[in-house]
């Protein structure tokens, strides 16, 4: 289908085929395009609640040649905080009518305690609202203490301390900033004292909530739930996360900001390490845990030097040389199954399907520590490993890289989409740690198969989440799937 085409076919909305998209582009001359899930979702009269601004006035150009076009999903982390205060209180167990009950009451009371809706907010809005954070630091005086992580600011107080301009940055009104915090921090306490008081309710057996017996009534029955029965029944592929909207949705987006930028040269080393001086480090290093495993024809994930070649010399005139593991995201817009189980909790823009432990060199994993120290409000996971790479002037044996932290620490603050999607992709990765030891752990204590054991949990989620119990064994298999994944992955870390 022709750009054209599937404009008209997808018309309202934007994509990298879209007329709109391609105006801007031609306004800012780059055929360079970063255009993310949320912002070829909205409408192309969409604009940011906050700034008031449009999608043209959004779009800017990053400073590697890149048209950056990003909306973010923008949700209140008190939400986060309570329902982790919520489970602190009222302890675990693994009797399945105490989980069912608990997941409605946990659900009943964050409906209080959230201070806004889950708002699409422009780029800029949303790296504001972080950066007003990171000014107040963590907040606390003598009975209260949040950490910044721990709660957000709602779109409409955004929009009281931002200065935005068209296609630029947002400037921060600092003294807004603060008394926008003093006004809301009386309101957060008293929510959070809500949160306490109804998981000392819920443990002291307040609060139960009958759920329905056997299987949930469905009365469903509209024009397009029928068609789209039609078409699944035809076509069974577009089931399961992997509808007509995903498709339009792979289409649309865009990450040319990623592995575009050309590869730094490799200059000659001053001087290289002689065979006796390696033997000499290569035994020293034999305790560490990476160095080892890797072998002669190691090559660093990121800088492509050898193990001779990242070694380098101290200022005694010792030589040294480390090996780190770092995780290399593998983001995946056609994954129907993560997109079918994940994406209703996690409303991400983009989603991290998986992971593979990369092995590189203590000057690569340096570019990382170097920015957070230059500028706290760089998140550990805002450079990925290519932008790493693309940071890299130049690569030279036995010595430092030379990096351009300006961009690098540019490429942290637009990467907002990929911090949200680690968060989120570890957050994935504990709960189904914590899945598969309940497991185990039923399997144990009932002497019983793990089919059993799956079975038994099957029963819980449906009920908790009121679906059918086929949805409950299908997340189930899927959830253990994972587990088994990540296991294999934590054997190479």
């Amino acid at each position: 289908m022709s750009d054209e085409d599937f404009a008209h076919f997808a018309r309202m909305h934007d994509g990298r085929w879209s007329d709109q998209t391609k105006a801007v582009m031609l306004r800012f001359g780059t055929d360079k395009l970063n255009l993310n899930r949320a912002w070829a979702g909205a409408t192309q009269f969409w604009s940011c609640p906050c700034c008031k601004r449009t999608k043209p006035e959004i779009a800017r150009l990053t400073s590697s040649g890149v048209l950056l076009c990003a909306i973010e999903s923008h949700h209140d982390h008190l939400g986060d905080t309570a329902g982790d205060r919520f489970k602190e209180i009222t302890g675990t167990s693994e009797e399945r009518e105490f989980i069912i009950q608990r997941e409605h009451a946990k659900h009943g009371m964050l409906q209080f305690v959230e201070r806004f809706q889950r708002t699409l907010i422009c780029i800029d809005c949303n790296v504001g609202e972080a950066a007003a954070k990171d000014l107040l630091g963590n907040v606390a005086d003598d009975t209260f203490m949040l950490r910044k992580r721990e709660f957000s600011f709602s779109p409409m107080e955004i929009a009281g301390f931002i200065k935005p301009a068209a296609n630029k940055v947002h400037e921060l009104d600092a003294d807004a900033v603060r008394s926008t915090w003093k006004r809301v921090k009386p309101d957060i306490i008293d929510r959070m004292d809500f949160c306490e008081r109804m998981a000392r309710r819920f443990v002291n057996g307040k609060n139960r909530r009958e759920v329905a017996i056997g299987t949930r009534e469905r009365l469903e029955m509209d024009d397009r739930l029928m068609i789209m029965e039609q078409v699944r029944e035809a076509r069974p592929e577009l089931s399961r996360g992997n509808s007509i909207a995903t498709r339009v949705m792979i289409r649309s987006v865009a990450r040319d900001a990623v592995r575009r930028s050309a590869r730094p040269k490799t200059k000659p080393a001053m001087r290289a390490i002689t065979d006796a001086d390696y033997a000499k480090l290569d035994a020293a290093n034999a305790g560490q845990k990476h160095w080892p495993r890797a072998g002669d024809d190691w090559r660093c994930a990121c800088c492509h030097r050898t193990k001779r070649e990242i070694c380098r010399r101290s200022n005694k005139k010792v030589w040294h040389a480390k090996i780190h593991t770092l995780r290399d995201w593998i983001f995946d817009e056609t994954e129907p199954s993560a997109r079918y189980w994940r994406a209703p909790l996690e409303n991400t823009n983009l989603m991290i399907v998986d992971h593979v432990p990369a092995l590189v060199c203590q000057d690569c994993r340096h570019i990382v520590s170097e920015i957070q120290r230059m500028d706290d409000g760089v998140d550990y996971n805002a450079l990925t490993m290519a932008d790493m790479a693309d940071s890299i002037s130049s690569i030279v044996a036995h010595q430092l890289h030379e990096i351009d932290y300006q961009f690098a620490i540019q490429r942290a603050h637009e990467n907002g989409d990929i911090v949200a999607a680690v968060e989120a992709y570890h957050v994935h990765e504990q709960e189904v740690r914590s899945q598969m030891e309940r497991l185990k752990s039923f399997v144990k204590r009932h002497r019983c198969s793990m089919e059993e054991a799956r079975d038994h949990y099957a029963y819980v989620y449906a009920k908790a989440v009121e679906e059918e119990l086929a949805e409950g064994h299908a997340f189930m298999n899927w959830m253990i799937a994972e587990g088994r994944r990540f296991e294999q992955r934590r054997l190479h870390e």
